[in-house]
């Protein structure tokens, strides 16, 4: 599953971006609010900017997950940052707003560092399943948490921002008519998240297969176990967010058949490993090459050959089957963020108060 699991990256790495290019299209309006004579004006135009980028966002973070271009999002995050840098350089030495007030300038600025500081330091890009792999099982599971908690900080810096946004208008008689259900992009990066955390422990699974460690199974099959009770929790919870529950059901499915590797691959693998060590112990040199050894040695190569050809006729097929479930997850995304990525008219978002 390594390529499989790469390209899991791809997908998430493109979501995160879509934030981070919301922001960049607010500054024209900001850059000019200066001028307006009314608060009407002000959030008019403040608000056909945000959606708009919004809506531009959405499609090509769909192209992107259609295409699986790691490296448009790679470059793309550089030119970001950038980007980022220079607009709040500009922002910090002017005194735009409207009649003074810089609520939203300040709230703008304080969301845009806290991406650029995300982007730099890599912790909401998960293209680390090779790396994580190799390590303790230990140290990927705090990792793992690690991400998932500034995964979830990150989305709160956003929703601060929001905050800042409604108080703002209530502040200038403005009414939102927000719809009241999570931002799109945070639901599916916590459904992306939990896809990860189960193929990174996958990855790490095979890992050890390979190895032919039968503790390190052992220990990731428990923690497999563990995760997966961890996905059906908090997709319960999601499953709510929305109407369209593929991708949450995808999930489920995909847990489930990552957690059902257990009933068919554990005496299977044992047996296997088993096998391997018991020929490992008479290749040894120290034996004299007697024909009680010579017999011993060849039934144990016999052995060995059937256990692993039974354990990889199982596994290979699993393989096979995950690849498909994997491909089924990628198109029930992209489907997901289309069908589900249309964003309100600013007539229905605001209404202004007499």
């Amino acid at each position: 599953m390594k390529n499989s699991t790469i390209t899991i990256s791809h997908v998430f790495n493109s979501l995160l971006l879509i934030c981070s290019f919301l922001i960049i299209g607010l500054m024209p309006t900001i850059s000019q609010s200066q001028n307006y004579r009314t608060i009407d004006a002000y959030m008019d135009d403040f608000v056909k900017n945000e959606l708009f980028v919004k809506k531009s966002l959405m499609d090509y973070s769909i192209t992107i997950v259609e295409s699986q271009m790691y490296s448009r999002t790679k470059t793309t995050a550089v030119r970001i940052i950038e980007k980022l840098e220079k607009i709040n350089t500009i922002m910090r030495n002017s005194k735009n707003g409207f009649e003074g007030n810089t609520m939203l300038k300040d709230g703008f600025i304080k969301m845009n560092q806290k991406t650029i500081d995300c982007l730099q330091n890599g912790s909401l890009i998960l293209n680390d399943y090779e790396y994580q792999s190799s390590l303790p099982l230990s140290q990927i599971s705090e990792n793992l948490n690690r991400k998932e908690n500034e995964l979830i900080t990150y989305y709160q810096e956003l929703k601060n921002f929001e905050i800042t946004k409604k108080t703002f208008a209530l502040n200038n008689r403005i009414h939102l008519n927000g719809k009241n259900r999570k931002n799109i992009l945070e639901y599916n990066a916590y459904q992306n998240i939990l896809f990860y955390k189960m193929n990174v422990i996958d990855e790490k699974l095979t890992a050890v297969i390979n190895a032919k460690d039968k503790k390190g199974f052992s220990d990731c099959l428990d923690v497999i176990a563990l995760m997966h009770q961890e996905i059906i929790i908090k997709t319960n919870l999601y499953k709510n967010d929305y109407k369209d529950t593929t991708l949450n059901d995808a999930n489920v499915a995909y847990s489930n058949f990552i957690v059902g590797q257990k009933d068919k691959l554990n005496d299977l693998f044992n047996s296997y490993a088993d096998a391997y060590n018991a020929l490992q112990q008479l290749k040894n040199p120290l034996h004299p090459q007697t024909n009680l050894n010579i017999d011993a040695y060849n039934n144990a190569v016999k052995t060995f050959n059937i256990n692993k050809n039974l354990f990889y006729t199982v596994f290979n097929s699993i393989q096979l089957n995950k690849v498909k479930m994997y491909n089924n997850w990628l198109t029930t995304n992209s489907s997901f963020l289309k069908n589900n990525g249309q964003f309100e008219s600013i007539y229905d978002r605001y209404v202004y108060n007499d």
